[in-house]
């Protein structure tokens, strides 16, 4: 009886750890949860909304100023761009449609240089004379005159030269018509939605427009390239001899970069591109402007052509307009360092560290962006995000540990990776101490099974030991037991025999 009361104790122990190991593989599970709402909730709160999702990448001007604070005299449209951020810094009816006159001829060249090649000689034909205005732009060229194509594109965007035009037309399309219709199809692939062109070369026709927006796209493209830079920032050219002409000199009409007293409007900061004038166009522009910080865009379309009664001659507006234009961006613009290397801007917990026992984080990448004159620094926001609010060590000088998003009135200024300033060796001792103390917490259950384990283990080897000792006790007792009645047996048959003597 005493021997199954101990086995069915012996059984109820050893099933002890299976009644127990489902419960705790349930209490790690949930447990576990917890953990991992802490794993999320360590990387901060996006403060982004579903409204916020849609924020522009970069600075953006979120008022434009008057436009009597920027022009003497108002031009139809007008477009202001900071090339290096692609920011339209300013706009005056950017999407009217309006005549472009010669800055057509900017597109014209762009696809003389795209699809054409510098050194093949073309051949003026007198058709190419045709059909032009007599009192337009002319480079002088002769029927049966042949010229470089390279020497015929800044007879092209130097003197606006419009018989070179058409002999560029011809020469990469085969007809003006077809090449006209290459025009626009490209203009349609800038996504440029207010254009269309119906010559190469801007001369008046009631279908033939594009808008300020439009304009700046196509030139954008144009500045691109570099020999389309080269040729439309040079105020002149040395043009050689041809098999009809002696060499000459042609200068800009782009008046900003002509430093002569003649010029008027000379402004040491441009360079490039195009004007244009007739005069249902009035005074049109395409320039660049650069202060060594920010590269402007301007793009003018209908400014006035005003006669000087004091000076007796005409001012093409669209000069000292573009010239106010710039100036304009310059003094209420800038291009600065908002986020710099140089500055830790969040640090993380190290564990098992031989030394520090957090580490500072600073941005990989530097964050430069436009801004206004109005910026405030102490309204900037950087929104860091850490995966792991700790990291065990060793830690590598540069190792990536977060990011930092960069944001000012709701704008999203720059991104940047965070990486650790400084290199942190990890305490050998702390580390395994820690690897043990984690081994334990994650395999409680093992630990806890073996301690009941090897706790029935020994109450059995009580059990059995106890039982053993009973029955040598037992036999001991029975032994004694039986040597005591054979003692008296033979006491017996001694006092017997002494009888019956």
């Amino acid at each position: 009886m005493k021997i199954r009361k101990w086995a069915s104790v012996f059984l109820l122990i050893c099933m002890l750890p299976a009644l127990i190991l489902p419960a705790g593989a349930t209490q790690t599970e949930t447990s576990d949860l917890p953990e991992a709402g802490a794993a999320e909730t360590a990387e901060p709160v996006q403060t982004e909304t579903p409204a916020d999702s849609q924020q522009q990448e970069g600075f953006s001007v979120r008022q434009f100023a008057a436009s009597g604070d920027i022009f003497t005299t108002e031009p139809r449209a007008a477009i202001l761009i900071e090339l290096n951020t692609d920011t339209v810094l300013y706009e005056l009816d950017a999407d009217e449609k309006n005549y472009p006159a010669s800055l057509t001829k900017i597109m014209t060249c762009m696809l003389a240089l795209e699809y054409g090649n510098l050194d093949d000689i073309l051949t003026v034909r007198e058709e190419n004379l045709q059909n032009l205005h007599e009192s337009g732009s002319t480079s002088g060229l002769l029927p049966g005159e042949q010229m470089r194509l390279e020497d015929m594109l800044y007879c092209l965007m130097l003197e606006s030269a419009n018989e070179s035009c058409n002999v560029i037309a011809e020469y990469i399309s085969g007809s003006v018509e077809t090449f006209v219709e290459l025009m626009n199809q490209t203009a349609r692939d800038l996504g440029c939605t207010g254009t269309h062109f119906v010559n190469p070369h801007g001369l008046h026709d009631e279908e033939h427009y594009t808008t300020a927006r439009d304009m700046a796209k196509i030139t954008m493209k144009a500045l691109e390239n570099e020999t389309f830079r080269t040729i439309t920032g040079s105020a002149s050219y040395d043009l050689p001899a041809t098999n009809l002409q002696e060499g000459r000199t042609i200068h800009t009409t782009n008046r900003l970069m002509l430093n002569t007293a003649a010029s008027g409007f000379y402004y040491s900061k441009a360079s490039g591109i195009k004007t244009g004038f007739h005069t249902p166009a009035q005074c049109c522009l395409a320039s660049t402007a650069d202060n060594g910080n920010l590269r402007q865009l301007v793009i003018i379309l209908g400014a006035p052509l005003e006669w000087n009664e004091d000076a007796g001659i005409y001012i093409y507006r669209n000069f000292p307009e573009a010239i106010n234009l710039f100036e304009y961006g310059f003094n209420h613009f800038s291009i600065s360092t908002v986020m710099s290397t140089l500055y830790p801007v969040a640090e993380v917990q190290v564990n098992q560290s031989a030394g520090a026992q957090t580490v500072a984080l600073a941005p990989v990448q530097e964050v430069r962006t436009l801004i206004d004159k109005d910026f405030d620094p102490k309204e900037v926001v950087l929104d860091v995000s850490l995966p792991n609010k700790t990291v065990d060590a060793p830690v590598e000088a540069g190792q990536v540990l977060g990011s930092v998003t960069v944001t000012y009135h709701g704008m999203v200024l720059g991104r940047s990776d965070l990486a650790a300033i400084t290199t942190i060796s990890r305490s050998e001792i702390t580390h395994r101490a820690d690897s043990t103390k984690a081994y334990v917490e994650t395999n409680w259950w093992k630990w806890l099974f073996g301690i009941l384990l090897t706790g029935a283990a020994l109450v059995v080897a009580y059990i059995l030991v106890m039982q053993l000792l009973r029955r040598r006790n037992r036999r001991r007792k029975v032994a004694a037991r039986r040597r005591a009645l054979e003692l008296q047996k033979r006491k017996q048959r001694l006092r017997d025999f002494h009888i019956d003597e």
